[in-house]
C-alpha cells in the first residue's frame, strides 16, 4: 500500500467507529434524513477502503492464490477482518 492507501485506509477504520459510535449513543442521530445521509457517506467510504484493500490483495506477490482466496472470501463475508488484515500485510511492503 502506499502512504496515501494506509492514511485513507485509517481514516476509513476511524469513521466506520465513529459512525457506529454515533449511531448508538445519539439519537438524535436515528432520523431519517440523518441516518441516511451518514449510511451514504459511509457507505461511500467503505466502497473506497474494500477497493484498495482487494487491490492490495491482488497485487500482493508473496500471498500464495489460497491466501488470496482466503482473504477475498473473509473480507467480503466479515468486514472487520479489515482490522486483521492491514496490520498483517497491508501495511508491510509487497515484495
Amino acid at each position: 500500500m502506499s502512504t496515501i492507501e494506509k492514511a485513507y485506509s485509517i481514516f476509513a477504520i476511524i469513521f466506520a467507529f465513529a459512525l457506529i459510535s454515533l449511531l448508538v449513543l445519539v439519537p438524535e442521530m436515528r432520523q431519517m434524513h440523518l441516518l441516511l445521509t451518514a449510511s451514504g457517506v459511509g457507505l461511500f467510504v467503505n466502497v473506497i477502503l474494500m477497493f484498495i484493500i482487494f487491490r492490495d490483495i491482488f497485487y500482493r506477490p508473496a500471498l500464495s492464490k489460497g491466501a488470496k482466496t482466503f482473504w477475498t472470501v473473509g473480507l467480503l463475508i466479515f468486514w472487520p477482518a479489515i482490522l486483521v488484515y492491514i496490520p498483517l500485510h497491508g501495511f508491510r511492503k509487497r515484495s
